[in-house]
């Protein structure tokens, strides 16, 4: 387990969106991160940080930290999307290339359908063929956008998204190429055992998100965005994930590259750094080498 590196980024801090009214400043985003003493993140939503190539590397240089890459979080069910997914892509890539990073993550943001069955399969509906059909091929075009600034794209399925259970990113591998960033809080958010997928899914994987659900919220049968704010996501160690276990699989697929924790919250809410600290400690305990204890 020495070749996976640890990172985070400001989802920890609640920032999913760049606009989202109570986001923290990102130069106090940054400066917690360089004080965690995990030197790596993922940039967050595009236009949180500064977009100029000069002013975001002297910003992540300065605090001594590196980018792995970003992501964008947005309607790829909605066919309509199309020119501003590109331009969300376009301008994502050209920043992750910029800071020198290397993945782009694409996510398909809850809509108001589905985020309501967060975490409920059985009254879940699922695309149709049309639909299904339209969603891929604009996943697909962004990967290709990404792959022109030397990015490797990877899918990211997500609690109360189109691509959230079993059955879905199973499709969503057989109809397509794209390799796969599994996050282990939304897969046990899902019903799924990380573990079991990191395993089975091992030869797509592009990258990997630590994160731990608290089932007891989960149970409640939220909709997701209800469950975010009523603090589904805790630290590592706090809810149902085996880490442990993740981190063996990990092991048996030889998986390398970098490994980000997150916490997904609500901006302003709880003590991001702490919780990271908390996370940092359970990886150490959990045997993860290279991590202080």
């Amino acid at each position: 387990m020495s070749a996976i590196r640890l990172a985070t980024g400001p989802v920890t801090w609640g920032v999913d969106f760049a606009d989202a009214p109570g986001n923290p400043p990102w130069e106090h985003v940054l400066d917690e991160i360089a004080t965690s003493g995990v030197g790596a993140l993922e940039l967050g939503p595009i236009g949180y940080l500064p977009e100029d190539p000069t002013s975001v590397c002297e910003a992540l240089a300065s605090r001594g930290l590196t980018a792995v890459g970003s992501f964008v979080f947005d309607d790829f069910h909605d066919p309509s999307r199309g020119s501003e997914l590109a331009v969300a892509t376009e301008r994502a890539a050209r920043a992750i290339a910029a800071a020198g990073g290397a993945v782009l993550l694409l996510i398909d943001r809850p809509a108001p359908e589905r985020a309501a069955t967060a975490g409920r399969s059985l009254d879940a509906r699922r695309l149709d063929a049309r639909e299904w059909t339209a969603m891929i091929d604009s996943i697909r075009r962004c990967a290709a956008i990404a792959e022109g600034h030397g990015l490797r794209p990877a899918f990211h399925p997500h609690a109360g998204s189109y691509v959230e259970y079993e059955d879905e990113i199973e499709r969503l591998l057989d109809d397509s190429d794209l390799a796969l960033c599994l996050d282990t809080g939304h897969a046990a958010y899902a019903g799924i055992e990380a573990e079991r997928a990191l395993v089975a899914y091992g030869p797509r994987l592009a990258h990997v998100h630590l994160k731990d659900v608290r089932p007891d919220i989960v149970e409640q049968g939220l909709g997701f965005w209800a469950a975010l704010a009523a603090g589904v996501f805790c630290p590592l160690g706090e809810g149902v994930v085996d880490l442990p276990a993740v981190l063996a699989a990990l092991d048996d697929v030889g998986y390398e590259g970098h490994a980000t924790i997150e916490q997904d919250r609500v901006p302003g809410s709880g003590s991001p750094l702490d919780d990271l600290a908390a996370s940092v400690k359970v990886l150490a305990a959990a045997g993860l080498a290279g991590v202080a204890p």
